[in-house]
């Protein structure tokens, strides 16, 4: 098992990074255990308690399991677990890798809402889109509840886990883009195009107005 040597800053959060980043491509997997405290320290090239550190910071994040006996294992991890492992750490790289990964799947969900969506789920996305027209100082708020209603409405398990891992990262878009000049009056009109294409169950033309809403956030972050 080959590590990197590590900087002096920040050395806990070097080592977890690169433990994710191997549970990631597959070098690392669920059950393995990690080489002892001792040849851990060595490989880093760090102290024992820089290595404890970074150890207790990945069994907070529950990716490993410590225990006496057995060393330290990799945990077999939920689909949520796994998603947020995936989620990159620093904010621009976040947010623009986001909105790639939110295209992939909310047009897939939004095919899927067209579908499968019942009278009650259409009425849910109009009182979403009412909130963020009647209080516009919520609209960042609004607006991330009203994708994950449609995550949900899919009837996929998968897909409305994977989108509530990314909620954070997609917060933090919101209050970015959605209270600039102009652009709650444009999403609530993007919006309200999601809902009638979804209600009349035209999922082609819901994928594309979908398509056409988040490329629409991703070119303003751009702009940031």
């Amino acid at each position: 098992m080959k590590f990197e040597g590590v900087a002096v800053e920040k050395i806990s959060q070097n080592i977890v990074e690169q433990i994710r980043k191997k549970l990631i491509n597959g070098s690392l997997q669920p059950g393995e255990v990690l080489p002892s405290e001792e040849n851990l320290s060595k490989i880093f090239g760090v102290s024992r308690s820089s290595l404890r550190e970074a150890l207790q910071i990945l069994e907070i994040q529950g990716i490993v399991d410590r225990k006496k006996r057995s060393g330290t294992v990799i945990r077999k991890l939920s689909i949520l677990e796994m998603a947020n492992i995936y989620l990159p750490r620093s904010d621009e790289e976040s947010l623009l890798d986001l909105m790639e990964t939110r295209e992939i799947l909310e047009v897939a969900i939004v095919e899927l809402v067209s579908e499968r969506a019942s009278p009650k789920d259409i009425q849910e996305l109009e009182s979403l889109l009412g909130w963020m027209e009647n209080n516009p100082e919520e609209a960042a708020e609004a607006d991330v509840a009203f994708h994950l209603a449609l995550a949900r409405m899919s009837r996929n398990e998968v897909m409305f886990n994977i989108v509530k891992s990314l909620k954070g990262t997609m917060d933090r878009l919101q209050e970015r883009t959605i209270y600039l000049p102009g652009r709650l009056e444009q999403v609530l009109v993007e919006h309200r195009k999601i809902i009638e294409s979804i209600n009349s169950k035209d999922p082609e033309l819901a994928k594309i107005y979908m398509k056409r809403h988040l490329r629409k956030v991703k070119g303003l972050l751009e702009k940031l």
